[in-house]
């Protein structure tokens, strides 16, 4: 397998300088892997995982990904609307929106259209086991099954890259499984590079690769 994602002494600094997120951060991630991200708060964990999905950039450093240094990009709506597939901590749903609108937004940035976009966001909910929530909105949804629409929508455009960042970490070990199951499960049949942050050995575990990080910097691979 070749090195889908490469960080090559990544630097990020906040608060003017006095705050180093990220110390020289080296890492090279393979096509098709599934790798886990653990360290303690203030790490780096997120501000890596961030850098990877395109949603900020680093004051030093290189980022490659699929050939493409994307560091040198002035703009990088597209990749992380193409590339990457978000999973957050608390979901990121919009409330005023149903279980299938939320999954349907993303794909208004590709090239689908409005039939083909409905088709695929209830194929989706389906593969979560959410067919019949379709139409309910997020606060009517327990945890777990907010997440499950979340990793629909993440999956939306078809992404290379799944970015996972504590995606159980707001629920209870039950519904935990469930959505490493889930997470599992695409990983394999759809041969995605799944990355999770989490600081939970027991999700941790369950990836091919664990690394962990320390001070920004990795220290454990």
């Amino acid at each position: 397998m070749n090195n889908l994602i490469e960080l090559r002494a990544i630097r990020k600094y906040f608060d003017g300088g006095k705050i180093k997120a990220l110390d020289g951060a080296t890492l090279m991630i393979k096509d098709g892997e599934f790798v886990s991200i653990m360290g303690p708060s203030g790490s780096g964990k997120s501000t890596l995982i961030n850098m990877i999905g395109g949603l900020d950039k680093p004051d030093s450093g290189q980022i490659v990904v699929d050939g493409d240094d994307i560091t040198k990009a002035r703009d990088l709506t597209r990749y992380r609307s193409k590339e990457i597939g978000f999973v957050f901590q608390l979901h990121n749903l919009i409330p005023s929106q149903t279980a299938l609108e939320n999954v349907i937004l993303p794909m208004h940035e590709g090239n689908l259209k409005s039939k083909q976009r409905h088709e695929r966001a209830l194929y989706l909910l389906r593969q979560v086991g959410l067919e019949d929530r379709i139409n309910s909105y997020p606060t009517q949804l327990s945890g777990g099954e907010r997440q499950r629409v979340s990793i629909a929508r993440a999956l939306a455009n078809s992404p290379k890259i799944i970015l996972a960042d504590e995606p159980t970490g707001s629920l209870d070990s039950k519904s935990s499984d469930m959505i490493m199951d889930l997470l599992e499960s695409i990983w394999k049949e759809e041969k995605k590079t799944l990355i999770v942050i989490t600081h939970e050995e027991i999700i941790g575990k369950r990836a091919e690769r664990t690394i962990r990080m320390i001070d920004g910097r990795v220290e454990q691979d």
